[in-house]
């Protein structure tokens, strides 16, 4: 029997760490020396004005831009994410687990493709779901490139022995789509994270599971 891959993004398909992204943004903007109140700003300027990603992809609100010095920001953001990030442990979406538990019951292979630094992935995964849980672990290791080019990906098949036709990326972003074209594997969107439904049907995106439970039924 040929074995079966799922892979997962980790930011907004597995755990819901918005809230604790934009916290570090809201702290790294107070280092930065930029006043701005609260966590609702952060969000309300983002809406307003859009995002940026500067240098290690940190992030800012794209009005706050012109003000920062873009290398101590990148610095600053991740010493702030690298004291914030393990809240992700406590959001996960609901259904997750139990959707999960489902799946490799079924005899699926599980493993976390992430655009986050390995180092961040790798202890977030394993305090969440436990030391080998996951058939393997994938964050961005600066060797390979991110999501959407398709070299972490396919290295995962190749690790793993699975064939594309046997593998599904699911994940909440374009990235996440676009990797899964560009490596000729199946797809399935994460309605519930962060991205827009009709960004991905522009794209071509298909499958859409509104809420983890769904991938029991898509993949049944």
């Amino acid at each position: 029997m040929s074995k079966e891959l799922l892979i997962f993004d980790l930011d907004g398909t597995l755990s819901d760490t918005q809230p604790i992204l934009y916290t570090i943004v809201l702290d790294t903007l107070h280092d930065s020396g930029i006043k701005i109140d609260s966590l609702d700003d952060v969000y309300g300027s983002i809406a307003e004005h859009g995002k940026e990603i500067i240098e290690l992809n940190a992030l800012i609100p794209a009005e706050f831009l012109p003000q920062v010095d873009r290398d101590k920001y990148s610095i600053d953001f991740w010493k702030n994410y690298e004291k914030l990030c393990m809240g992700a442990v406590d959001r996960v979406f609901d259904g997750m687990r139990e959707t999960l538990d489902e799946l490799k019951s079924r005899g699926y292979l599980l493993a976390v493709l992430s655009n986050k630094k390995n180092k961040f992935v790798q202890p977030i995964i394993a305090e969440i779901f436990g030391e080998g849980y996951f058939d393997l672990v994938c964050g961005w290791d600066e060797v390979r490139p991110k999501k959407p080019e398709p070299d972490s990906l396919l290295s995962i098949l190749d690790e793993l022995g699975v064939e594309k036709q046997n593998a599904w990326m699911i994940g909440d972003l374009p990235a996440d789509y676009q990797v899964s074209v560009n490596s000729g594997v199946n797809h399935v969107i994460a309605a519930w994270g962060y991205g827009e439904r009709k960004k991905f049907k522009k794209l071509g995106a298909t499958v859409f599971a509104k809420k983890p439970i769904d991938l029991l039924t898509i993949l049944n």
